[in-house]
């Protein structure tokens, strides 16, 4: 496994389907890992047991990259305490899978809390996670949501950067890490760099994407995410460049509203996203690994990226909408 893989997640890019199918199109389309749903894997343990449950990304040989942690960094006591009582299953499920990392987002407001008031609480319970994950030898990787309007109705604001979401991991259990998110970097006028501000093991994902050309960073919305490498606003190459020269070794992932997505079918998505990734590799100076797994499908059956996007020369877009699986399904 290369030590920077290319990474399928279908919260990224949300995709829905039968794991065998997206297991597929992640070996067709140049992926070398898939973040993987923790809870419907338990669920497949507890009925077939766990070599079962893991026996299709064993056959694939992809590498379990991430779990999401179903948990609320900010919710009440006693629902965080229901969740946090679930976590040594959830991680003793993940290692099963041979993951070693989780993430997690931190909401930036609250109703109830202060600033001060809620970082403490974030410090504490993320003390409990850490404790935890440290256990099965997992970091926990911390993600933020940078657009103005989605912490615009709060009362209280609270972490929505990353300058201070490093002071929250720095005074946090050692376990607890990072996700570097280009596009939250681009929304806070942040520069990649915050990566060397933390040692290489804490920086648990690299996420991808770009943004409309014609709308200020700061201005930018939630829906407006567009896939890597669509409008060239957001360079990939260079957080991939900072990333490896920082000793980083992990996912990156492709991430993309479902909205920037309407209407382009699933294997086209998939696909066009490993194209993406590949040309970051390729511009960035970082070798591409060939895949044992041939392409299922090929170019003469499948159109170009211009064609997915709706950009060729006269191309009908009706195969799209008429395609049986699409990203927002």
């Amino acid at each position: 496994m290369p030590s920077v893989f290319r990474n399928l997640s279908t919260i990224g890019l949300p995709l829905s389907g039968r794991p065998s199918e997206l297991i597929e199109l992640a070996l067709s389309f140049g992926f070398d890992g898939m973040d993987i749903d923790i809870l419907d894997f338990c669920q497949q343990a507890e009925i077939y047991g766990v070599d079962h449950a893991r026996r299709l990304m064993v056959s694939a040989r992809l590498q379990a990259s991430s779990i999401h942690l179903p948990i609320t960094l900010d919710g009440d006591d006693t629902t965080f305490a229901s969740e946090v009582e679930q976590l040594p299953k959830l991680f003793e499920m993940a290692k099963a899978t041979e993951c070693n990392r989780a993430a997690v987002t931190v909401v930036p407001g609250s109703n109830e809390h202060a600033f001060k008031d809620l970082f403490e609480l974030h410090r504490s319970r993320l003390d409990q996670i850490g404790t935890l994950a440290a256990k099965h030898d997992l970091t926990v990787g911390l993600a933020i949501i940078p657009e103005a309007e989605q912490r615009a109705d709060f009362v209280h604001q609270f972490i929505h950067n990353y300058e201070g979401l490093l002071g929250l991991i720095s005074s946090s259990h050692d376990s607890i890490g990072l996700v570097v998110d280009n596009w939250a970097l681009h929304v806070g006028g942040e520069s990649a760099s915050v990566i060397s501000q933390l040692p290489a093991n804490r920086i648990v994902e690299l996420r991808i994407s770009d943004a409309p050309k014609d709308v200020t960073a700061s201005e930018l919305v939630s829906t407006q995410r567009l896939m890597p490498g669509e409008t060239g606003v957001i360079n990939c190459s260079e957080l991939l460049n900072i990333a490896q020269t920082a000793g980083f070794e992990g996912p990156v992932t492709p991430w993309a509203t479902r909205e920037a997505l309407k209407g382009i079918g699933r294997e086209r998505v998939v696909r066009l996203a490993g194209e993406r990734l590949e040309t970051a590799w390729k511009d960035a100076g970082l070798p591409i690994v060939p895949r044992w797994f041939a392409p299922a499908v090929t170019d003469e059956q499948e159109p170009s990226e211009a064609a997915i996007l709706g950009q060729d020369e006269g191309g009908d877009e009706s195969s799209e909408s008429a395609a049986p699986q699409t990203a927002d399904a």
